[in-house]
């Protein structure tokens, strides 16, 4: 019985300060139809995808709960490979990648964070690939007529319909127990590419 009261004892603080909600909210001219909500118990991980034209750059993520101050906010970037055909595109969103650092960002007003602006985060950093390692990727995952898309069918001669840009955002949420942050959730944010 003194084991299960020390057990209480140890653990009580770490629930007595409980997160109810995580809210994301967008930012800019076109955004969700209505926020994002994430309501406690958390789960470990959660996938959620944007319409075409929304945008997590400047988005607010609010935290609702007790002491907000044992709680962190940190985002990474992805970017990936994208072929374009004048409106349609394919995605190799499921091949290589360029995959930030977490950056940690600052509570403000003790229950939220201001994501940046996307376009000010350094995510220069996907991975060499030559182009014979493209074409192989995109015959795998979208066929022949992609393949002739890729090798400029119907483009001006030294077009690349080919380019890099975000594809997902994920936000981390971390809280303070006995002095260790531990992840009590990451969102993992789909943006729709080549819009």
């Amino acid at each position: 019985m003194k084991y299960l009261f020390a057990i209480l004892i140890i653990c009580l603080p770490s629930f007595a300060y409980a997160l109810d909600k995580i809210t994301l909210i967008p930012s800019g001219k076109i955004s969700f139809q209505k926020p994002i909500n994430y309501s406690a118990p958390f789960k470990k991980e959660y996938f959620a995808t944007l319409e075409i034209g929304d945008t997590l750059s400047k988005a607010m993520v609010i935290l609702e709960g007790k002491n907000n101050q044992s709680y962190r906010v940190a985002f990474q970037l992805e970017t990936s490979l994208s072929v374009n055909a004048e409106g349609p595109h394919f995605d190799l969103t499921e091949w290589k990648h360029c995959t930030t650092e977490w950056h940690q960002l600052n509570i403000t007003d003790g229950n939220g964070v201001v994501l940046p602006n996307f376009d000010e985060v350094n995510v220069d950093c996907f991975p060499e690939v030559n182009h014979d390692e493209i074409k192989a990727a995109v015959l795998a995952k979208g066929g022949e007529e992609w393949v002739r898309i890729f090798e400029g069918e119907g483009w001006p001669d030294g077009y690349s319909p080919v380019e890099i840009s975000l594809s997902r955002v994920r936000i981390k949420i971390e809280k303070l127990i006995n002095t260790q942050w531990r992840v009590l959730t990451v969102i993992n944010v789909a943006i729709p590419m080549g819009c």
